[in-house]
Order: C-alpha cells, then sequence, then structure tokens
C-alpha cells in the first residue's frame, strides 16, 4: 500500500490499524451470497478481514509504504464458469470494492496486489481445498469433534487448526497442546 487505508467511519484515527479489521456484510447479504459462493458464482459483495502488519512492523516494508493482507469470506472453491487463474482478476477486483465501501483511499491506496484463491492455497501451503481451517467451525465439527491434541504415537501431539478451537490464528491450539503434554508429563 502507498499509504494507510482511511477508514471513513473515522478517517484520523490509526489506532484501527492494529486489529483485524472487519467489513461485514448484513444479515440479508449474508443469506443471499452463501447460497450464491456454494452454486459457484461470486456474490455482489464479500465479506473481508483485513490484517495490517506493518501497523506493527514497519521494516517489513519500504520506508512509507504498508502491507497488508485480506482474507475474503463467500468466494466459491470451484466456479461454476471459469476457473480460477480465469476469474482471478475478478475476484481481486471485488474484494477491493468490497473494502472500498468502508475504506475512502480504496483502490488508490493499492500500489500491488497478489490475488489466491483456494487452489494456490492448497498449491503454496498444502492445505486441502485452501480450506484455512481445516474443517468447518460449526457445531458438527467442533469442540470433542475435532482432533485430539494427544496422537497414538507416544510424544506425537496435534497444535494445529484441526484440533479444537479451530482456525484463526490466535494460538489456543498450540497453548491447548502445551497443556496436554504438561498433563502427560507429570
Amino acid at each position: 500500500l502507498r499509504e494507510l487505508p482511511i477508514f471513513t467511519a473515522r478517517p484520523d484515527s490509526t489506532d484501527l490499524h492494529k486489529g483485524q479489521i472487519n467489513t461485514p456484510l448484513t444479515k440479508q447479504e449474508w443469506k443471499e451470497y452463501h447460497p450464491l459462493a456454494k452454486a459457484g458464482h461470486l456474490p455482489p459483495r464479500l465479506w473481508t478481514e483485513l490484517y495490517i502488519q506493518t501497523a506493527y512492523d514497519a521494516s517489513i516494508a519500504p520506508e512509507g509504504r504498508h502491507l497488508m493482507s485480506v482474507f475474503a469470506q463467500y468466494v466459491p472453491h470451484t466456479f461454476a464458469e471459469g476457473d480460477w487463474e480465469s476469474r482471478r482478476a475478478e475476484v481481486g477486483k471485488l474484494a477491493v470494492d468490497s473494502i472500498a465501501r468502508y475504506v475512502g483511499n480504496f483502490p488508490d491506496a493499492i500500489e500491488h496486489m497478489e490475488v489466491l484463491g483456494p487452489p494456490h492455497i492448497e498449491e503454496k501451503v498444502g492445505l486441502v481445498g485452501g480450506h484455512i481451517f481445516q474443517g468447518e467451525i460449526l457445531p458438527d465439527y467442533m469442540w470433542d469433534k475435532r482432533l485430539a491434541y494427544q496422537t497414538p504415537m507416544d510424544g506425537v501431539y496435534l497444535c494445529g487448526v484441526a484440533t479444537h478451537p479451530g482456525g484463526s490464528v490466535i494460538g489456543v491450539n498450540g497453548r491447548n497442546a502445551a497443556m496436554e503434554v504438561l498433563a502427560t508429563a507429570s
């Protein structure tokens, strides 16, 4: 980014850049857009989560520039028409337009952008289906239904997002696995 996002609701605040920032959808939009994505169609808008890494560490970008990652939801894994390579730019524009509803200096603040869809995440990171949560974060896949920290092999423990409480970058899975290690080591 050439500059930090300027949020139309609080244009003078720089404190906002340090947290996870959501550009939400209305309840009605959620209800309408989720089935569209499941059917392989892009919805009119995306729910996005913004993470501005340079708010914490300016050294990761050239001086005066910023780095922001966007996690967009309700994008199809597989398109009804076309594929990720043919639709990549369209998805990127949709994400930027969705963010611009709340950020007055978008898209002008963007200097470079890379769009990664589920196939790209699967290829780069090895997550099956590009599913960053390694299973749905829904009641049927939560709590005791996620993988156990302790495996049948002595001394082998799991601490990834496939364990409770699931995805997000909060570190709780690792903490819980460490507690399991300590409990079994006593």
